[in-house]
């Protein structure tokens, strides 16, 4: 039976520009082949909940000895077991053909630009519609000659607002905490494509939690602070405690 929601929300800072693909059908004359994804009303950069998601399921089951050892037990595929963190937190999918099936406990949704990062993309002359476009070269190892192309990117300083639904139900392990870590993990690996060249570092900042019990929901009783315009580190350690 459902306990209460834990709500997270805060900011997604990129320390170095992001790319998170997306798909162009019309390539126009200077622009570039390696887009980003944009959202379809705004036609602004913004970042999917299941890239983050994905991403933070990733880095815990390499984390944890047995999640990892169940997604090798799986030949790549994610965690299935009911037993391991990453399952508990991050759920079984309906086609693992197992009968079992453990729903998720996050809801990660979509993150958008808040308002300061879209003035900043209006007031710097080298971001078109939210995105840079990043030089590079490829070498020929025998001939030494270059081939260019440019990838397009979100510009370091942007800032996305993002939200994160945790459940509780009775009967749950307390994991809360497992799903702060894959964050801080996330802060030292990369976020979308091209990570190793660079790409993608983000930090997680100005978070708050609130905790809603069944009582806000059916009494409209009044959420419970937990925390309040903290980063990574505070939060880890509030929860320890």
């Amino acid at each position: 039976m459902f306990k209460e929601n834990y709500i997270i929300k805060g900011e997604i800072v990129c320390e170095t520009g992001l790319h998170i693909g997306g798909s162009n059908d019309n390539i126009e004359i200077g622009g570039s082949d390696n887009v980003v994804i944009r959202d379809s009303t705004s036609d602004l950069p913004f970042i999917p909940g299941s890239s983050l998601k994905g991403k933070l399921r990733s880095l815990l089951e390499l984390s944890d000895k047995d999640s990892a050892q169940d997604v090798i037990k799986n030949k790549g595929k994610v965690s299935s077991d009911e037993n391991t963190i990453a399952a508990q937190i991050f759920g079984v999918s309906a086609d693992t053909q197992k009968e079992f099936k453990f729903p998720t406990r996050i809801i990660v949704r979509d993150s958008f630009p808040n308002e300061e990062t879209i003035d900043l993309w209006k007031k710097t002359e080298e971001v078109v519609r939210g995105t840079e476009l990043k030089y590079e070269n490829t070498l020929n190892r025998i001939n030494a000659s270059a081939n260019p192309r440019n990838i397009e990117r979100i510009p370091k300083g942007s800032k996305f607002n993002f939200e994160i639904i945790f459940s509780v139900y009775e009967g749950d392990n307390e994991n809360i905490l497992s799903l702060f870590e894959s964050m801080s993990l996330l802060e030292d690996n990369y976020l979308g494509g091209s990570g190793s060249r660079g790409f993608g570092k983000v930090r997680f900042d100005n978070i708050t939690i609130s905790k809603r019990d069944q009582e806000y929901y059916k009494e409209g009783k009044n959420q419970e602070p937990l925390i309040k315009d903290a980063d990574l580190e505070k939060v880890i350690e509030h929860f320890k405690k």
